[in-house]
């Protein structure tokens, strides 16, 4: 088998772990964890310290420290979960695949824009700032209120 029909196969509806990704993505719990987690992370955006801003590129904050370690398991987090609602409803072409859904582009944005800044050939002051789209992430729980 080449790697290329191996590769579809994974995305095939009858294979066993899509199934299981498609279940697990499908779960109320998972849901539920997800929106506590965009909350946690809203939270950490607002303890950020903006010291740095008025004393200089020298100013090394503790807490931002802190938060980095923190912002980095969270994006590990949104990670997972966008790959997994990826190969559970397929990426664009599919009628309910995950780029449908106008939400997921905010999403998508996001975990595109933490991958880049883990890369060390991009300058990641620009893209920071944009990560803080993640705040608007919560607006998505208010459009599943009844």
């Amino acid at each position: 088998m080449r790697l290329d029909a191996c590769s579809l196969y994974i995305f095939d509806a009858s294979f066993g772990l899509r199934k299981a990704i498609v279940w697990f993505t499908e779960w109320i719990w998972f849901d539920r964890f997800i929106i506590i987690i965009i909350i946690l992370n809203s939270v950490m955006l607002c303890l950020h310290d903006f010291d740095e801003r008025i004393k200089g590129s020298t100013y090394w904050s503790e807490r931002n420290f802190q938060l980095e370690k923190v912002d980095l398991a969270f994006t590990i987090v949104f990670i997972l979960e966008c790959a997994c609602k990826i190969i559970a409803k397929g990426f664009i072409f599919h009628k309910f695949s995950y780029l449908r859904d106008p939400w997921n582009w905010l999403d998508f944005f996001v975990v595109i824009l933490s991958i880049l800044n883990f890369l060390p050939s991009v300058n990641s002051g620009g893209l920071k700032s944009l990560r803080t789209f993640r705040i608007l992430r919560p607006l998505r729980t208010i459009n599943r209120l009844p």
